[in-house]
């Protein structure tokens, strides 16, 4: 399987994603994911009454367990998952 997530200019959320992924300041990093995060959001809003799409389902996927790994290193959130 090809690698979605970050296939260059294959879907528009990638644009936001990339950007979230290369930004070194902290304080716009936060402004990117929160961009990222709502482009993946309304893709799969868009995608939610399809049968197609499962690739690209996929991809939205990672990149958002992708985003939750950046706000959880990158930006010290908290783990909710964690005892």
């Amino acid at each position: 399987m090809e690698n979605l997530v970050l296939d260059n200019n294959k879907f528009e959320w990638q644009k936001p994603l990339r950007e979230a992924l290369v930004e070194p300041n902290p304080d716009k990093l936060k402004e990117r994911v929160a961009e990222a995060e709502a482009a993946i959001f309304l893709r799969l809003q868009a995608l939610a009454q399809s049968s197609n799409g499962a690739v690209e389902k996929q991809a939205l996927q990672d990149a958002s367990q992708l985003l939750l790994s950046l706000k959880k290193g990158a930006l010290k959130f908290p783990d909710w998952r964690a005892e």
